[in-house]
């Protein structure tokens, strides 16, 4: 059995509360995915499973996996996931399920209508308790700001399609036309709905995609969810509407009417910089919230990280609720061409006089949820990551905090198009932004990073910083929309407001913490947007700057083997091995020609630049655990001697470039990745012993600081700290060098 560990959270009892997990097994441990059961307390319970990814033999790599589970008041909880072969006999009516159709969804007593194609609504009906609740659930509206003035537009439902279902979850994709009142400036949205068994709450994740060759001035995005004479016959009398706003950093504020007066909260630029929140915010920073009550029913709508991503607003009175997630008059949002970006609400249905401590509480919940984690041993037994797993007996205490440490000190930027990223301080002091800073726009995969300290350590903040920076990934940093097919679907380099001025190029893209986000969350955009990318590097591998050797430097191929390799590990796609083989062979006769991997610099240069050749020799070791050769494993290595041998300076580092202007310590922790692999691959210790001042120089150099000074930038609130390519770079070279010098009795 694995044990699903819950840490103590909450101070209130629950049962069945949705939750959900992801699992890895090693190749061919695990053959068939229904055969699972969940135990508590020594009792059995049903699962519901999706397989997100599969070894080569068709066994599960990870699986996804939804469940209920029971919480007692401030204690930790232990669940365990057990084979089919070990569960007994499920007793009947402990779970609570649902039941989804081609429309429509129900599950004691709660249930939602979608509504039909050509539709300006998105729920047709919403029971409640048995009875028909009296609210119209229309499209959220956007109206955007024009030198004519403001453009309204008209959302259409487009299609529906069940994205999950089963007895314990269910989700709906449906495909929206934004039409605008004049112009011709069509748009694009999605709005995904989910549910949960026996839960009177869905959520819907609304993503809105600028699918136009202009920028998008967003005047308000507002979501008005209305009492509806048509259903009821009559509206509710003002004197029995109970009106609530809430807004929570450390504690709940409300703002209560009982007689149905209008409350409003407003979470802006101003309220993030004065509020002293001392949260890791991906994590937690408060929630937000408005509520409406009349006769036996009501309706809670709770904005996801709303103060992380202002401007937020909620506001309800007598005639119903409204949620902004872009208020009208208040900072700017501009969308440039290309850009997506994903919202979320949940809406819990309750009893009229629900307390208001309790629906700030479910409210709460939603903004952190209950996370189980799993031994690290689960991981390193799976072999699903790189082997970053260092046993407890050799950890050494001062580089274990140095690891958090470097995660936690990356600099935050908040803002609707910008929480998840943050402005690189080096990029923008060198002015690449001109006046502006540079937004890192996930340089070096900072999830993927993310996510290995997370299988390694069992925090779970770890783990949210990489959801949370591959949401944003997944919307403001790739090209949803372009007419040109070198750009479209591909990752922007860094630059200013994300993709101003920016371009798309194999060396700043990579897929490995999207394939990560898709196998932990089963969020199917991840894997989609992995894909995307993947078939943008191909294109870009057909342009005639590769087809001539010496005509790049070695990380644009590099990094394109990478991203290809992965995506082959995940698909077993041949296409995307077939491009690799390519890549290695262009390696082999940039060798032949010009003796080492050398980049073109200058006009009439070629030049050692060591984390470039690192680069490449990280990603020909992917290649080569795929398709082992000798060849290529006496390449790889040589590679890397020759960096020992050519590229050290007298202090036991590693330069930066191969020139008189460059010649200085470049302290990058790529070059002990590099030589880890080639130490795996010799067995020679040479390679761990050139790289121990490099490693000590970096892991005693490093300082806490947690919570840098905020600013108010444009769009942003910007708090201080390092750049997330800082930890993005480094922890995996770190982390394998840690634990080879470790294990070698080097440190």
């Amino acid at each position: 059995m694995i044990q699903l560990h819950f840490d103590k959270l909450y101070s209130t009892e629950r049962s069945l509360e949705p939750c959900e997990t992801a699992v890895p097994f090693p190749k061919g441990e695990c053959r068939d995915e229904r055969d699972f059961w969940l135990v508590q307390d020594g009792e059995k319970r049903p699962v519901q499973t999706q397989v997100t990814s599969r070894w080569e033999d068709g066994s599960v790599r990870w699986l996804h996996v939804c469940f209920q589970a029971d919480f007692r008041a401030n204690r930790a909880q232990d669940c365990f996931l057990a084979s089919g072969k070990e569960a007994e006999p499920y007793p009947a009516g402990r779970v609570q399920t649902l039941e989804s159709g081609k429309d429509t969804v129900a599950s004691h007593g709660f249930s939602a209508v979608l509504s039909p194609e050509g539709s300006d609504v998105l729920l047709k009906q919403v029971v409640f308790r048995e009875k028909e609740l009296p609210y119209r659930f229309p499209c959220p509206q956007l109206r955007e700001r024009t030198r004519e003035g403001i453009r309204t537009y008209r959302s259409r439902v487009v299609s529906w399609k069940r994205i999950w279902e089963g007895p314990l979850a269910a989700s709906y994709e449906c495909l929206l036309d934004l039409e605008p009142e004049n112009g011709k400036k069509h748009l694009k949205a999605e709005a995904v709905l989910h549910f949960w068994g026996g839960k009177p709450w869905m959520e819907l994740e609304y993503r809105l995609i600028n699918t136009s060759d202009e920028p998008l001035d967003i005047a308000s995005l507002c979501w008005k969810i209305s009492e509806s004479r048509e259903n009821t016959g009559a509206e509710s009398e003002p004197d029995k509407v109970r009106t609530m706003t809430g807004i929570s950093n450390y504690r709940t504020s409300f703002q209560v009417s009982e007689t149905g007066e209008q409350v409003s909260v407003l979470a802006d630029a101003d309220l993030v910089m004065n509020t002293a929140n001392e949260h890791f915010a991906e994590v937690f920073f408060g929630t937000l919230f408005c509520s409406r009550s009349s006769g036996a029913a009501g309706i809670t709508a709770t904005i996801w990280q709303a103060q992380q991503n202002f401007p937020k607003g909620a506001a309800a009175d007598r005639d119903g609720l409204e949620i902004a997630l872009v208020p009208e008059g208040k900072d700017a949002v501009v969308m440039q061409p290309g850009m997506a970006r994903t919202q979320r609400i949940l809406l819990h249905f309750h009893e009229g006089d629900l307390a208001k401590e309790e629906i700030a509480a479910r409210s709460t919940i939603y903004q952190m949820p209950d996370k189980c984690r799993l031994d690290p041993d689960v991981y390193r037994r799976a072999g699903v990551f790189e082997d970053v797993f260092l046993d407890r007996e050799k950890r050494i205490p001062e580089y274990e905090r140095v690891l958090r440490a470097r995660a936690d000190n990356h600099a935050r930027g908040y803002g609707m198009l910008n929480w998840g990223d943050a402005p690189d301080p080096g990029y923008t002091q060198q002015r690449r932004g001109g006046d502006e800073v540079v937004w890192t726009n996930n340089e070096y995969d900072f999830p993927h990073a993310c996510y290995l300290l997370y299988a390694r350590t069992g925090e779970r903040r770890f783990l949210d910083y990489g959801l949370v920076a591959a949401d944003h990934w997944m919307d403001v940093d790739v090209c949803h929309y372009s007419q040109d097919p070198l750009l479209y679907g591909g990752q922007w380099e860094h630059t200013r407001r994300h993709i101003a001025d920016g371009t798309i190029v194999c060396s700043h893209q990579w897929v490995e913490g999207l394939l990560d986000t898709w196998h932990f969350t089963g969020n199917y955009r991840a894997l989609e947007t992995a894909l995307g990318i993947g078939e943008n590097v191909l294109r870009l591998l057909d342009t005639p700057m590769f087809h001539q050797k010496g005509g790049i430097n070695a990380r644009e191929t590099g990094w394109a083997l990478r991203t290809l390799s992965a995506l082959y590990k995940e698909t077993q796609d041949e296409k995307w091995l077939a491009r690799c083989q390519w890549i290695v062979g262009h390696f082999r006769e940039w060798k032949e020609e010009y003796g080492h991997w050398l980049s073109p610099y200058l006009d009439n240069t070629f030049i050692h630049v060591v984390f470039m050749i690192s680069i490449a020799a990280g990603s020909l070791m992917r290649y080569w655990r795929i398709r082992p050769d000798e060849e290529l494993k006496g390449m790889i290595a040589g590679e890397v001697e020759d960096m020992v041998e050519n590229c050290m300076l007298e202090d036991g580092t590693f330069y930066y470039k191969e020139l008189p202007s460059l010649n200085r310590s470049g302290s990058n922790p790529l070059i002990l990745e590099a030589l880890v692999y080639a130490w795996e691959l010799t067995g020679d210790r040479k390679f761990l012993e050139a790289g121990l001042v490099t490693f000590k120089n970096i892991m005693e150099g490093n300082k806490l600081s947690i919570g840098g000074v905020k600013r108010h930038v444009g769009d942003a609130v910007i708090q201080n700290g390092d750049g997330t390519k800082t930890f993005a770079q480094s922890f995996l070279p770190l982390a394998l060098y840690y634990k080879a010098a470790a294990e070698a009795g080097m440190l």
